[in-house]
């Protein structure tokens, strides 16, 4: 295998191209402590893309390139949630390779993921209940790249990092409709340098609007719902400092987002009005964070939950974990 090509694809991919980061690695001032709640085996291509937290406190973790699905209880243990059919690992459809992306989860715990199978009848969007019993929702093209993914009002948004677009599928199943694809969701022109960037990545819903990050153009576009359901005309909500790109993020009750930015090594926090601030860094044991949820219950709403996927062609540690960071604002309740 051409590892050269499958680094490639794995960055276009998901958001993973490692960009220079000069000036951003240092240690943030008076940066709050972190804890390592989980550990994964890098050799057993083990790489933590997503988070989704149930409201027992389990949390839920998509292995993109195993397509497993992780359940970690409270008191730690782990064990298989749901081993999703993409197909051997690190196998390249077209000019992406194999594996399931971003997951999310609804009030009965029940989880739905974003899945890059190579079998056209099984990528798409699918949907896991509590007992493990797995059923594909809506198909989508082999040349979609379903990423981010959030639950609103019975219907599933998720983002394409490739075809530039938000696809939403109704949560009880069906054909799945381009919600959006303004321009403004595209990948930007491939770089002289490093190639193809991914367009829209990371995607939540807040307040009436879906979020979603451009990884290629570090912005973060809010669109707003119509009441008919329709998307509205998107606004930039945000720009990430130093050509950062957000891979996935979560929001707490002050509308503050938290971005992870995967090679760049860094917990963004932006404010209301956009302006931002880097929280952490590799100095804190970042190792490729791609995605952040706030726990659901109780004081666990003040954590957030920090994936580190430690890709294996980008890392230079890999130490992929579960981090959590203890913060003084709890996160903002699922739109559900």
């Amino acid at each position: 295998m051409n590892i050269k090509k499958l680094a490639a694809a794995l960055g276009m991919a998901l958001g993973l191209v490692l960009l220079p980061a000069s000036g951003l690695l240092a240690h943030a001032p008076d940066a709050p402590s972190l804890e390592t709640v989980a550990s994964f085996n890098p050799a057993a291509l083990e790489t933590p893309e997503s988070i989704a937290i149930d409201l027992d406190g389990n949390r839920y973790i998509s292995l993109v390139m195993t397509g497993e699905i992780r359940k970690i209880a409270p008191d730690g243990s782990q064990s298989t949630f749901a081993l999703l059919p993409i197909g051997p690992p690190l196998s390249i459809c077209g000019p992406f390779f194999n594996g399931v992306a971003g997951i999310t989860i609804d009030v009965h715990g029940t989880v739905y993921a974003s899945v890059l199978a190579c079998d056209p009848d099984k990528r798409g969007i699918w949907k896991i209940t509590q007992d493990g019993e797995a059923e594909i929702l809506a198909t989508l093209p082999m040349g979609a790249l379903p990423n981010g993914i959030a639950l609103y009002r019975g219907d599933l948004y998720a983002a394409d990092s490739f075809m530039g677009r938000i696809w939403r599928v109704p949560a009880e199943g069906g054909t799945a409709e381009v919600w959006s694809d303004d321009p403004s969701l595209a990948p930007p022109p491939p770089h002289p340098v490093l190639g193809p960037l991914p367009g829209a990545n990371g995607l939540q819903v807040f307040r009436k609007e879906i979020y979603v990050a451009n990884s290629g153009t570090s912005e973060i576009l809010a669109f707003p719902v119509e009441p008919d359901g329709s998307a509205g005309a998107p606004r930039v909500h945000a720009v990430l400092p130093g050509g950062q790109g957000c891979d996935d993020f979560a929001f707490d009750v002050r509308g503050n987002i938290y971005c992870t930015t995967d090679p760049f090594l860094t917990v963004v926090k932006i404010a209301p009005d956009g302006s931002s601030e880097i929280i952490l860094t590799a100095a804190d044991g970042l190792d490729g964070p791609t995605a952040a949820s706030f726990g659901r219950t109780g004081q666990d709403r003040f954590n957030l939950y920090i994936t580190n996927a430690a890709f294996p062609f980008f890392s230079t540690t890999h130490q992929p974990s579960l981090m959590r960071l203890h913060l003084d604002v709890p996160g903002e309740p699922p739109a559900w």
